[in-house]
């Protein structure tokens, strides 16, 4: 990934990288939380056709950073299942399912819960914001257990 954000020049068409659910897996857990998300315990993707995508995320909130944080929250297993929508070198990730913990919940009243707790920020953030792509990233397929990188 270092190697296609420093790519300068313009390209007549577009190269690709595919990567298995396996390989996509590891690089999550043992690098990209390891670095960027402590938080994080695990994530356990699962890829299918059409750019859908299923998995299990582990988070525990642990020191004073999160003291003000309430308790059921605090360790929590994330299911989720969406479809992933990429263009204009932005994604998102378009919820169909949500559990916490087990307990189901909908995507849009969650969403909306996570907008009433940010009274106050000058930009609120949704669970359906599109975000950027890394640099050099032009877009992103899924298939059955694999992605593929377009740059």
């Amino acid at each position: 990934l270092k190697r296609l954000a420093k790519r300068k020049r313009k390209a007549v068409f577009l190269k690709k990288v595919t990567f298995s659910q396996e390989e996509l897996n590891s690089y999550l857990n043992l690098i990209y939380i390891k670095r960027y998300t402590p938080e994080v315990k695990y994530v356990k993707l699962k890829l299918d056709k059409n750019n859908f995508v299923s998995g299990t995320i582990k988070v525990k909130l642990e020191g004073k950073k999160y003291d003000k944080v309430p308790g059921f929250l605090k360790d929590i297993e994330l299911e989720t299942s969406g479809k992933v929508e990429c263009k204009n070198y932005r994604m998102r990730f378009l919820f169909e399912d949500i559990k916490l913990n087990g307990n189901s919940f909908s995507p849009e009243i969650l969403d909306e819960s996570f907008g009433a707790a940010q009274a106050g920020f000058k930009v609120k953030k949704s669970l359906y914001d599109w975000f950027q792509l890394l640099p050099g990233i032009k877009s992103i397929t899924i298939d059955y257990k694999k992605i593929t990188i377009f740059y």
